[in-house]
Parts: C-alpha cells; sequence; structure tokens
C-alpha cells in the first residue's frame, strides 16, 4: 500500500493545500448557515421564501407526488439510508479488498449526524405543521434537514468512492443519479411539510460540503493499493 500524499511527488504541499481547502469548505458552509438564520429572524428572503412556499403546497396536493415524497421519506430515514449504504460499502469493500470504504463511510456518517443534532439543539427552529391527510412532522427542531443534510454526505461520499475505485468511465451518469435522489429527497421534505425551505438548502450545502471535506482528505491521506508488476505486464500486453 502507498500513500496518495507522501509518495507523490510534491506531496506535503499538496498536502497542505488539501488542508486550505478543507478550511475553506467548513467556514463557507458555516457562514451561509448563519446568514440564514439571520434572515429567519430578523426577517429576509429566508422567511419570504419558507412561508409561502408551505401556503402553496399545502393547498396543492397531488397524490401521486405525496406518494413518491413518501417513499423517499423512507429511503431518507436512518434505516433506509442504512441498507442503501450497506450495499455500498459492501460492494466496495468486496471491489478493493480494503476496509477504507467502510471507514470513510463511518467517518462521514458520524460527523453528519452529529452535526444534525447539535445545529438541531442549538439553533431550536420550530417546524412547519405538515400537510392535511399526511404524516405529523416529528417533534425534534426543523433546522436543518437531517434527511437532507445526512443523505448529501453519504450519498456524495459513496458517489466519490465509486468513482475513485474504478467506475470512473460512469462518473457523469453516477454524478446525475446521485444528484437527482439527494434534490428529490430534499423536496420531498418540503412537500410533505416536514420542513422549510431554507432547513433543506442549508442541509443540502452541509452535506455537500462534509462529503466534500471527506473526499479531499481520502483523496490525499488514504493509502492505495500498489499497481503490481504483473499487474503493468498484462496491461501492456
Amino acid at each position: 500500500m502507498r500513500s496518495s500524499w507522501y509518495f507523490r511527488q510534491g506531496g506535503r504541499s499538496r498536502g497542505t493545500q488539501a488542508l486550505w481547502m478543507v478550511f475553506g469548505l467548513i467556514v463557507a458552509m458555516f457562514y451561509f448557515t448563519r446568514r440564514v438564520l439571520v434572515s429567519l429572524h430578523a426577517g429576509g428572503w429566508a422567511r419570504d421564501l419558507d412561508e409561502p412556499v408551505y401556503r402553496w403546497i399545502a393547498e396543492n396536493q397531488s397524490p401521486f407526488l405525496f406518494s413518491a415524497s413518501d417513499f423517499l421519506y423512507f429511503w431518507g430515514s436512518t434505516p433506509g439510508m442504512i441498507m442503501i449504504m450497506l450495499v455500498i460499502i459492501a460492494l466496495l469493500s468486496w471491489k478493493t479488498r480494503s476496509f477504507w470504504p467502510l471507514a470513510t463511510v463511518a467517518f462521514t456518517a458520524l460527523v453528519s449526524v452529529l452535526l444534525t443534532v447539535i445545529l438541531k439543539a442549538q439553533l431550536e427552529v420550530s417546524r412547519p405543521l405538515g400537510v392535511p391527510g399526511g404524516p405529523a412532522p416529528p417533534e425534534s427542531f426543523s433546522f436543518p434537514s437531517g434527511h437532507t443534510l445526512n443523505s448529501a454526505a453519504l450519498i456524495g461520499i459513496s458517489c466519490y468512492l465509486a468513482i475513485v475505485y474504478g467506475l470512473r468511465r460512469y462518473a457523469y451518469l453516477i454524478s446525475i443519479v446521485a444528484a437527482l435522489f439527494v434534490l428529490a429527497m430534499g423536496a420531498s421534505r418540503i412537500y410533505i411539510g416536514h420542513h422549510w425551505v431554507s432547513d433543506v438548502l442549508v442541509g443540502l450545502l452541509i452535506g455537500a460540503a462534509w462529503a466534500a471535506v471527506v473526499a479531499i482528505l481520502h483523496y490525499y491521506f488514504v493509502p492505495r493499493p500498489r499497481v503490481t508488476s504483473s499487474v503493468r505486464g498484462s496491461a501492456s500486453l
């Protein structure tokens, strides 16, 4: 095994650049979160967007869209995401014969859940009241959307790992499918009246930023399999 940081030319400077990129992403995601909170409490674009969208959705429910949202509600919940992640981790670990996919996804999940719990507890934003005929919103606080944050982080890092570990030729397709799934997840939370638009936007930003942070750390610091001479010889035939 070799490290993609220590064994590349100029690796140490690249490692420093990676750390600065991580720092910049963290600062950016929390700065945007703070701006949304200021807008919610003081009045601004977030509040002006949240309430009209919620009223429109409550008055324009469609059986088909509600069923689709309810379906996505399950797959974005803890049981649904665990099943998705177990399948992805099993495939990646089998392909790489390594524990690194498991460790990477587990680390991503741990921090994303902690971010969700801490932000909800500290910010204490009340949820919408739900929609007529829909499931009652959870009793937890609303901001940010945990479904959106965690699905963006976990699907994002899984997409990165799949591309890095052998599916580079399908990178665009994988990225598009992953993005559509996460966006649909966030939209479903708004449509069933469990979250405001601002909850989903911030959850999407923080989840995607955290996935990017983990991807940068993985790319520069996680050991990668060394290409053996036999593989090189067969590739040249």
